[in-house]
């Protein structure tokens, strides 16, 4: 069965998963994302199951799983799942001394539980807030505002991020990321939002950019949202020699402006359906901290101006979707066909009514039908910084 509409899916949901599941557009039937009930994903998948949600992945490039039981629902069911979508990437925040050891200057080092995120988390508001078990694995990112937290402190907000896909500098970008979350906030003190959109500091982007692309950057939701763009759709709605001229453009990719990085095509075309999405990167300058990207046989501000462009059609209203983020949920979206942003944000709460936590894990590689992955050490050794497995444990029940 082609997998292209809410119908077709949900018809292949319920053969698989029970008569009883249900699917939604996010949004409407004509754009990204689709809400999906009654899947538990506290239970292993089957190797047909496994294979749908991959298929639903790449048609829709969000998927949102409601109502997976916090009681029962632990980080490793998140970190099981993602396994089926690619090989889950640690974080180097877990770590106590990352960049030593990418100078080989030291064997890698856990930090000790005391200095860990979820300890940090936890400590906050004790008796109160309680990170969910096995939050501490070296994959989980613990998105939150709840270190350097408590009651007795200042209020602190933050503007929001850069338009971006995750980790996008390396020979094999990320290609799936997934949140479960754990708290909202549900104040709304601010015109009836959560926080005021507060801007960025100067030089966040390029002075140059011209009006609408700085409006379009900083329309950021203020209730605690991830901001989606669709890169698939943006791409598919030009005309059909820019599409061309786009499919043969390659980009530098890199971090550092001293490093030479490699060239990769600006066009993703995904290999299980065929369909073609911006990435790699679509954004031209993120200020100071990150190398700005270059097209190939283009100066460093012609470069600049081809992509403000591009970005600036990206984030089109129309290729839009910002995701209200529901306790209990499980939210995967494709790095290949999207751009996201973390919105403007209470950094540092004084209440728990002002509690964001989410477990972020991202993964990269091909997806796999049955668990445990078998990814050679040689492939694991040359993309997966550390290398990592996930523990034969998380697969149990």
């Amino acid at each position: 069965m082609t997998i292209d509409n809410s119908s077709s899916a949900e018809s292949a949901l319920r053969s698989l998963f029970g008569g009883h599941v249900d699917i939604s557009c996010l949004v409407d039937e004509q754009k990204m994302g689709r809400r999906i009930s009654g899947v538990d994903l506290t239970q292993p998948l089957k190797k047909e199951q496994a294979q749908l949600l991959v298929e639903l992945l790449d048609a829709f490039s969000i998927l949102s799983f409601s109502c997976q039981n916090q009681h029962n629902f632990r980080v490793r069911h998140l970190e099981r799942l993602a396994n089926y979508f690619g090989a889950p990437i640690p974080h180097p925040k877990n770590y106590a001394n990352y960049m030593a050891y990418q100078r080989g200057e030291a064997p890698l080092m856990a930090k000790p539980i005391a200095e860990q995120t979820a300890t940090l988390c936890s400590s906050a508001f004790p008796n109160e807030i309680t990170c969910l078990d096995d939050a501490d694995s070296p994959a989980v990112y613990i998105v939150n505002n709840l270190v350097n937290s408590g009651r007795d402190k200042q209020e602190q907000i933050a503007s929001g991020l850069h338009w971006h896909t995750d980790i996008e500098f390396e020979p094999i970008p990320l290609s799936t990321s997934m949140f479960y979350v754990h708290l909202v906030p549900n104040r709304r003190e601010h015109n009836g939002n959560w926080v005021p959109n507060k801007l960025p500091d100067a030089g966040f982007y390029h002075p140059d950019s011209d009006d609408e692309l700085t409006e379009r950057r900083l329309a950021l939701p203020l209730n605690g949202e991830t901001a989606y763009a669709d890169t698939a759709a943006a791409l598919k709605d030009l005309p059909e020699q820019q599409r061309q001229k786009l499919e043969n453009t390659m980009i530098r990719r890199r971090l550092k402006a001293s490093d030479e990085g490699w060239l990769v095509p600006l066009v993703h075309t995904n290999p299980r359906n065929g369909v073609k999405s911006l990435h790699s990167p679509v954004w031209a300058s993120r200020g100071k901290n990150i190398a700005p990207a270059q097209v190939e046989g283009l100066s460093q501000e012609d470069s600049r101006l081809f992509l403000d462009d591009l970005e600036k059609h990206t984030l089109d209203p129309k290729y839009r979707y910002d995701h209200v983020h529901q306790e209990g949920d499980v939210t995967i979206w494709s790095n290949l066909s999207t751009l996201h942003n973390a919105p403007p944000a209470k950094r540092v709460i004084n209440s728990t009514a002002d509690a964001r936590l989410m477990y972020r894990i991202s993964c990269k590689g091909e997806p796999r039908n049955e668990l445990p992955r078998r990814d050679t050490a040689q492939w694991l050794n040359s993309n997966v910084t550390p290398p990592y497995r996930t523990p034969a444990e998380f697969f149990a029940n």
